[in-house]
């Protein structure tokens, strides 16, 4: 298990390296990063959004499967509460470093890392059933992580909130419970663009990290403090009220592991479309994912295997 988590977390790294590589031969230059940010942000997630929810959500089982989705918005929600009190740990506050930090507090790698994992350590089933979490998870990362982007402005958090990625779930969701059938070469354009929307995603952070790896080892207090809460702090609170609550093994499985994730990659380029700080929010990708490696199977083992 610890190997297969690993391995995962390495695979995307190779990734990063893809789009790191690709700024070295000056294939992806800085100027060209919040342009391929809008492709990725604007067209591609939207359409893997769509997909993924049109496939895999059973409405049938809409009084068993609420739960999940309930379950992916509120661990952002809480997350994004407890960052209220949190964020004044962190000494330097200026430049939409305060904004990127309430943000992580809140959204975490809760697509790209948790699939690998499930699918390698329990396969497909636990994998559909992150499907179906990743429908609060969306609408939370489009509500709740652009919203806390927007600097406490009222105007600024509502114009990041209603993109085109909540409007992608509102109509897939009606398309959903509606049975609305949707021709088959326009389903496979939607399934190979979005399909390639965290590949391509990882590859533009990886050349956005590299763009700035200038900042990798700066306000070393604030990135130490940050990882703590993100992989130890918040997790542990969280984990403490799944716990608590009268739900299905499998659905605490799979809630426990998004809850034990790194910070959110997608936020690289998140942050250049909406707001905050770009290079603090790519230190602490590359940081909170590198330690995981050690508390991501320390935590499966004490809450999910012990």
């Amino acid at each position: 298990m610890l190997e297969r988590i690993i391995f995962a977390i390495v695979e995307m790294f190779c990734m990063f390296a893809v789009g790191a590589y690709a700024v070295r031969l000056k294939i992806i230059e800085e100027i060209d990063l919040n342009k391929l940010s809008r492709l990725v942000i604007d067209v591609m997630f939207p359409l893997m959004a769509f997909h993924s929810i049109t496939r895999h959500f059973d409405t049938s089982n809409i009084n068993e499967l609420w739960l999940l989705p309930a379950l992916g918005f509120g661990m952002m929600f809480f997350g994004g509460l407890l960052g209220y009190g949190l964020r004044y740990g962190m000494l330097n506050r200026g430049e939409g470093r305060m904004e990127t930090f309430h943000h992580y507090c809140a959204i975490n790698n809760y697509v790209f890392l948790p699939l690998l994992v499930l699918g390698n350590v329990y396969g497909h089933k636990y994998m559909s059933l992150l499907f179906i979490m990743n429908i609060g998870s969306t609408v939370g990362i489009w509500t709740v992580g652009v919203g806390l982007l927007g600097g406490g402005s009222i105007k600024g958090v509502l114009k990041n909130i209603f993109t085109v990625n909540l409007f992608a779930v509102i109509i897939a969701l009606i398309v959903a419970f509606s049975g609305l059938p949707i021709p088959g070469f326009l389903d496979n354009v939607f399934r190979k663009i979005g399909g390639a929307a965290v590949p391509f995603m990882l590859i533009i952070i990886g050349a956005a990290i590299y763009s700035n790896g200038r900042f990798l080892f700066t306000s070393l207090w604030d990135i130490v403090y940050l990882t703590a809460v993100r992989l130890i702090i918040i997790p542990l609170i969280i984990i403490g009220i799944l716990r608590l609550l009268p739900i299905p093994e499998e659905v605490y499985r799979v809630a426990v592991v998004v809850a034990i994730m790194p910070v959110s990659a997608s936020s690289a380029i998140i942050t250049r479309r909406f707001g905050g700080n770009p290079d603090f929010a790519g230190q602490a990708i590359i940081v909170t994912t590198t330690v995981s490696m050690v508390t991501i199977p320390l935590m499966f083992s004490l809450f999910v295997l012990g």
